[in-house]
């Protein structure tokens, strides 16, 4: 805008004063020295004066301009920015708000000036001058109490919002760029548009951060720089837990972990990863049961586990895990996965619903709701590291010198690590320091201790239900030589099992005991127990006991078979057919058939009786027999006489 220039004199009127006041305090305003009539004039800018001289001028040159309805405040708009706003920004609040509130209705320069004094005096900590509360009063007549908090923040930056959306959208990226990059950037784009020419003409990168710091929160430019899991991991939002009614042993949560360590296993060649599936007490952090393994997780050895630890303390109330294939099976909780959740129907043939054991499922890719993963980290630093083939968790973690290790094979084997790591995880980490909140320094075991002897006992199962929890379950058919176990290739024998043979069945054996397994019926009731079967030799030789006793085993077992098959299916007897047949005949019922009657088809052999008959009459049979000579013989009248005669000839 440009400036409205006016003299000393009418400065002195709008403002209230005497002309040589206006002229000592002349810095204040902006002013120049013009020439007029051959004398040097003081003249001043009336834009620049306080609002109150300047609204005096306008309406005073301009009477016949409109009045400008002002608006009221927004409070709410004012509380929300003030809640928003930095802490520099709230301090600059406050501080104007009350000096605004205290020189309210002080007008002139020389009342104004005994104002501030005073009040530098009373408050050394929030000084401020005459200029400052013109420049401050203009401000909030322009755009209310909010331009006090926006005043030093973005009002003032020399950045515009091209060249900061430029700046930002290149800084706020899962990329990372610098600082400096992002400035380059936006410096860039600007000559492009012809915004500057050069550095001299263009904000600084440090205005740029000031500019980025003031108008975003510290945790958002962490969220756009970092990531989603990073963010939430360290800074997102997290439930507090209130473990009060919370009893020790009541809720297991359990997870499989794989060891950051290689270990050497016998009949491999290269170094193995070796995994812990591991169940540990949701209040206290103290480890219930876990299995070490050097196979892929599954639902065996997420069996193993919480048989182990059901055998040492007892059954839990609940578990929460999370939507792994080794716990969403029929077998460990009884929810398949790729169908909806449903706790109250689980199958009832798996662990949980036998125990009764209700199972929680954590959300899918919401693995930081679980305290176990914590607790990894701190068995991964206090046991993993320990190790000279640690591996280290990412390309990162990795030791330098693992290659060389490897190469020499100097390293545990999987039995020298199973050995310390079942030690550390009964005798060591139970007694490690817990950071956890409601441990107040206190160790796992410690905490259990406590907590334990406040609760009944924890339940108990017998050692024939703890046999079963490990088994697994499969469907087939009683063949001819029993039950397949296609899996492992093996058969299974019963004498029970000649009558079920062709019909399905539940198969259910131990893995780490194959010796016995059990047949269930298609309604989940117990048929029998069956054993495992062994192949005898091709070629048994006399001195092979082993061999002989399974052969004889094997000939006992058919005749049994068929014993067992004869008393069910008896041989039939010679009475039966007339039975079976009389029983047919009552079945099918009384038989009306009707038969139609037809013409009589006579033949030469009707033709031969009838004479016959004619001889025995007359009595000259054997005559008319004896007699050799030339007979008249008549025509013949039967048609079957005329087809022969016509085929002979």
């Amino acid at each position: 805008m440009k400036p409205i220039w006016i003299s000393s004199t009418k400065a002195a009127e709008l403002l209230g004063i005497s002309d040589r006041q206006v002229r000592r305090s002349v810095s204040m305003w902006n002013y120049r020295w013009s020439e007029k009539d051959g004398r040097k004039v003081l003249e001043i800018d009336v834009r620049s004066l306080p609002a109150e001289a300047s609204n005096r001028y306008v309406q005073e040159t301009l009477p016949e301009a409109p009045e400008v309805a002002t608006r009221a405040e927004d409070v709410e708009t004012v509380i929300r920015s003030y809640d928003r706003a930095t802490d520099r920004a709230k301090k600059n609040f406050d501080k104007w708000t009350l000096i605004l509130l205290k020189c309210e209705g002080i007008t002139g320069t020389k009342e104004l000036g005994r104002f501030v004094d005073e009040w530098n005096k009373a408050h050394p900590e929030m000084k401020t001058s005459i200029k400052s509360i013109y420049r401050q009063r203009a401000s909030v007549e322009d755009g209310g109490k909010i331009s006090l908090i926006n005043h030093r923040e973005t009002m003032r930056s020399t950045v515009t919002d091209t060249m900061f959306d430029d700046f930002k959208t290149a800084y706020l990226t899962a990329n990372k760029l610098s600082a400096f990059s992002s400035w380059m950037i936006a410096f860039g784009k600007a000559k492009e548009r012809g915004e500057c020419k050069g550095e001299d003409d263009f904000p600084s990168k440090s205005a740029f951060v000031r500019r980025l710091k003031s108008e975003f929160a510290p945790d958002v430019i962490y969220f756009a720089r970092e990531g989603k899991k990073k963010f939430y991991d360290n800074k997102g939002y997290h439930l507090d837990r209130d473990y009060s009614d919370l009893k020790a042993g009541q809720v297991w949560v359990g997870d499989t972990r794989t060891w950051d360590v290689f270990v050497k296993v016998q009949g491999q060649e290269k170094p193995a990863t070796c995994y812990i599936t591991l169940f540990m007490d949701f209040k206290t952090y103290m480890p219930m049961g876990w299995c070490l393994h050097h196979d892929a997780p599954g639902t065996e050895n997420t069996l193993r586990a919480m048989r182990n630890g059901i055998e040492r303390y007892g059954l839990p109330e609940e578990i929460y895990v999370d939507n792994g294939r080794e716990y969403r099976n029929r077998d460990f909780s009884g929810q398949s996965r790729g169908h909806q959740i449903v706790e109250d129907e689980q199958y009832a043939e798996s662990m949980a619903s036998r125990l009764g054991i209700k199972m929680h499922f954590a959300i899918v890719r919401n693995a930081r709701a679980k305290i176990i993963e914590r607790n990894f980290l701190i068995i991964k630093g206090s046991l993993d590291k320990l190790f000279n083939s640690y591996k280290g968790g990412n390309v990162v973690e990795k030791p330098e010198p693992l290659k060389g290790v490897l190469k020499r094979g100097d390293f545990a084997t999987w039995e020298e690590f199973y050995d310390m790591a079942q030690d550390y995880m009964q005798n060591v980490f139970p007694g490690l320091p817990c950071q956890g909140k409601h441990h107040n320094g206190k160790t796992r075991s410690q905490l259990w201790n406590e907590e334990i002897v406040k609760r009944e006992p924890m339940r108990r199962v017998s050692r024939e239900t703890l046999s079963m929890l490990v088994s697994r379950t499969v469907s087939g058919r009683i063949m001819h030589m029993g039950f397949h176990l296609a899996q492992l290739d093996t058969w299974y024998w019963a004498e029970w099992m000649p009558v079920w043979k062709g019909r399905e069945v539940i198969f259910r054996y131990d893995p780490d005991d194959m010796r016995t397994a059990w047949c269930y019926d298609l309604n989940k009731k117990l048929i029998g127990e069956c054993t495992l079967q062994s192949a005898v030799g091709a070629m048994v030789k006399d001195d092979d006991a082993v061999g002989k006793a399974q052969i004889a085993e094997g000939v006992a077992r058919k005749r049994h078979e068929e014993k067992l098959l004869k008393e069910i299916c008896p041989d039939m007897k010679k009475e039966q057919a007339a039975e079976y047949i009389s029983a047919m005949r009552s079945a099918v019922g009384p038989q009306d058939i009707f038969v139609p009657q037809g013409p009589t088809h006579l033949t030469r052999h009707d033709k031969d009786a009838q004479e016959l008959k004619a001889d025995k009459k007359v009595g000259n049979a054997d005559i008319y027999n004896i007699f050799d000579g030339d007979v008249e013989e008549k025509p013949s009248t039967d048609l079957w006489d005329e087809l022969t005669t016509s085929e002979a000839m």
